[in-house]
């Protein structure tokens, strides 16, 4: 079992002023966490720092740190009360390659096994950083009492930051698909391609737009690629489906099953990992590959679902990147066309809950009278559904905007445009403001807000879970 943590950016920011205020001393803080859980991975949801005042220190030098027993208590009690996991942090603030100590193991173990009693739901893990806040993790295996390691921080900034472990970084890119990939590599170089290769991106909608994002995604060396979509395959899809035949359609095969095996095929054999799941994305058991993933796409028309994924994005702390497309026509001439991109890093960026209304605004700013006017009849600014027409080359610009933005989200070889709208007809996309709403529900820094909320936040599409027995606080021992 493997763990990871992801850390809003504002609970980054306070993360790093906290440990290296006095680099003369060792520090500490902890962080509350929520959890995500699966059978090899542990991920802890950053949402709240809590500093170790002057007077919750028992003992504070260069080389060591001891915080008082009852602070620590206090904790443990919310985090019962509060259903928070719970994680120790501090410095080696001599070093650039921190590990723990001998000191480290011994105190660890012993507030480990004292908290055993808690678990679960309760996890208690422990990271040691450095003076470049390079760190060391582990955490409690309460199934094997015994630590596992948290091999990877990814800080959900503009770009995101992903931060390995002392000792845990990833294996080299296989050369074996340096072949496939040389051209990509003569663009944003060996290690942006081997960040794509090792991503896992959901996509949900394997339609028109969304066929044409895995499309590109897939060729790009996308590492793994999962396939969301119930529907199945009708005759009039083939004007625009990647990789859907006319044998297919007339049977009535599901559109993950058809472009998965079409993609996959494409690739090199040991990258056929792209897996159709033919289910509703708000089905439990969809859920919990979603959760499993390092990223969402949503190319679906259906408001409900797009602001479901949206939800989703909040509580794991996910990117989410969201398109949609619409054409308007009369008399066999199209009238207006156009879609958008939104790129939604949770915590740094609008999520699509907080800016409708803005970005409507920001769009028809630069429109035309009459195409102002037609956006606000068709409502193509936020992607509502428009079942007819489509068109192929609308969703392929539009599918590879996404796609691009993605690659620079991902390897931060440019500057990534949190919304872009497309206009089919005068062929030009351009940026609109994206700006956050302070008081958002989702998003927002609010202590009551769905940010980092894990499964808490996402009860109201789940069964409800059992009760948990309540279990005794550990008396107050030494730190």
């Amino acid at each position: 079992m493997m763990g990871e943590v992801r850390v809003p950016q504002a609970v980054w920011e306070q993360l790093r002023a906290t440990l290296l205020a006095d680099l003369s001393c060792e520090t500490k803080c902890f962080l509350l966490c929520r959890t995500l859980e699966s059978d090899a991975r542990v991920v802890f949801l950053a949402r709240e720092v809590v500093p170790v005042p002057d007077e919750g220190y028992a003992q504070r030098t260069a080389s060591l740190v001891e915080t008082r027993p009852e602070f620590v208590h206090a904790l443990l009690v919310r985090c019962a009360r509060e259903g928070y996991a719970l994680l120790d942090a501090h410095t080696h603030p001599w070093t650039t390659q921190p590990r723990f100590s001998a000191i480290d193991d011994r105190s660890d173990l012993q507030k480990f096994q004292t908290t055993q009693p808690m678990s679960p739901p309760f996890r208690h893990g422990s990271l040691v950083f450095g003076n470049d806040m390079s760190f060391e993790g582990r955490f409690w295996d309460y199934a094997r009492e015994a630590f596992a390691p948290i091999t990877r921080l990814q800080v959900l900034d503009m770009p995101p930051q992903t931060r390995y472990g002392v000792g845990c970084a990833p294996q080299e890119w296989a050369t074996a698909a340096q072949a496939v990939y040389d051209r990509q590599v003569r663009a944003f170089g060996a290690e942006g391609q081997a960040m794509l290769s090792r991503l896992r991106v959901a996509v949900v909608g394997a339609g028109g737009l969304g066929s044409q994002i895995a499309n590109a995604l897939a060729l790009l060396g996308v590492g793994r690629l999962l396939l969301i979509d119930p529907d199945r395959l009708e005759l009039s899809n083939l004007n625009r489906v990647v990789g859907a035949s006319y044998a297919q359609a007339a049977r009535g095969w599901r559109k993950a099953r058809a472009l998965a095996q079409r993609l996959n095929r494409v690739r090199p054999p040991e990258s056929r990992t792209i897996t159709p799941l033919p289910v509703d994305v708000r089905t439990p058991g969809a859920l919990a590959h979603l959760l499993g993933c390092d990223l969402i796409v949503g190319a679906v028309d259906s408001a409900v679902v797009r602001q479901y994924l949206n939800t989703v994005a909040m509580c794991a702390l996910i990117p989410y990147l969201d398109a949609g497309v619409g054409v308007r026509s009369a008399d066999g001439r199209l009238e207006q066309g156009g879609g958008q991109v939104q790129v939604i890093v949770p915590g740094a960026t609008a999520c699509l809950a907080c800016t409708e209304r803005g970005i409507r605004q920001s769009v028809e700013e630069q429109l035309t009278p009459h195409q102002r006017e037609l956006s606000i009849r068709g409502g193509y600014i936020q992607g509502e559904a428009i079942p007819n027409p489509q068109v192929v080359f609308l969703n392929g610009v539009v599918g590879n905007l996404l796609a691009w933005e993605l690659v620079k989200l991902i390897t931060g070889c440019a500057p990534v445009q949190p919304y872009v709208y497309y206009d089919l007809l005068g062929q030009h996309a351009f940026p609109a403001r994206a700006e956050r709403n302070p008081n958002c529900l989702l998003c927002s820094a609010h202590p009551d807000s769905l940010l980092g909320q894990g499964l808490y936040g996402l009860m109201g599409y789940l069964a409800p879970p059992r009760a948990p027995k309540r279990k005794p606080i550990p008396a107050p021992r030494g730190q």
